[in-house]
């Protein structure tokens, strides 16, 4: 199992904010995005490679009125594989079990494709940004031949989905818009391959993601290879 790096001493908070004018009110919502530390991403995909630093976004941080009823952009996703979602935990299942389970017929590329028609729209999320996101946790080249080779098959059981505590104070310190979530996800991949015993392996995800009221449907943001507080840091 490959584990992915971290760049150290930076950190990544990022955050989106959208106005929408209305009666001569603007409402401004934010998304986070986050830090890192030194410490080391753990237990992450049997084909995680390293993942790729993101640049800070700073925008304003004018809290948005929980009242609203205004609904921000972010039509219903095209995405087969996760579309359509209001629930945030849900949604959340779908993203990390349409990344975790996968044989050797996987069209890893028509699967990422898939998975950013549902990506968060401007100026909740970058759809590029998203696009390496799920590329860094995409086999390819030698481990995508010795998977096929190997008749290597995945299924994944999730044991547990839930809000991350540390993004929600972030976001709370910001003054997000509800739907706003930062979401981690722990589960166990089981890997058979050809003439071998099954093995068990430790997944995690932490993913940002843009849920009603915020946008009319679930849309992804992105996605990190450890819950959100062990791949960005505390600080």
């Amino acid at each position: 199992m490959l584990t992915p790096e971290r760049p150290n001493g930076r950190r990544r908070w990022l955050l989106v904010t959208a106005g929408l004018g209305l009666a001569g009110l603007v409402v401004v919502t934010a998304l986070v995005a986050l830090s890192s530390d030194d410490s080391s991403a753990s237990r992450a995909s049997v084909i995680t490679p390293a993942r790729s630093s993101r640049q800070a976004v700073v925008a304003s941080t004018a809290p948005v009125s929980t009242s609203s009823s205004v609904m921000l952009p972010g039509g219903r996703p095209d995405s087969v594989l996760i579309g359509g979602q209001t629930n945030h935990l849900e949604f959340a299942r779908l993203v990390a079990t349409a990344l975790w389970a996968y044989d050797p017929s996987t069209d890893f590329d028509a699967r990422n494709q898939d998975l950013l028609f549902a990506s968060a729209p401007a100026p909740y999320g970058d759809q590029a940004r998203l696009a390496q996101d799920l590329a860094a946790l995409t086999s390819s080249g030698s481990a995508l031949d010795s998977m096929r080779k190997n008749r290597t098959t995945v299924t994944v059981e999730l044991t547990d989905i839930e809000v991350s505590v540390w993004a929600a104070n972030r976001l709370a310190g910001i003054g997000a818009s509800p739907g706003v979530y930062g979401i981690d996800v722990t589960g166990e991949q089981t890997i058979t391959t050809k003439g071998g015993p099954p093995m068990v392996v430790p997944v995690q995800l932490g993913l940002t993601v843009a849920c009603p009221p915020a946008t009319t449907f679930c849309t992804l943001d992105g996605v990190l290879p450890a819950h959100l507080q062990d791949a960005l840091g505390s600080k």
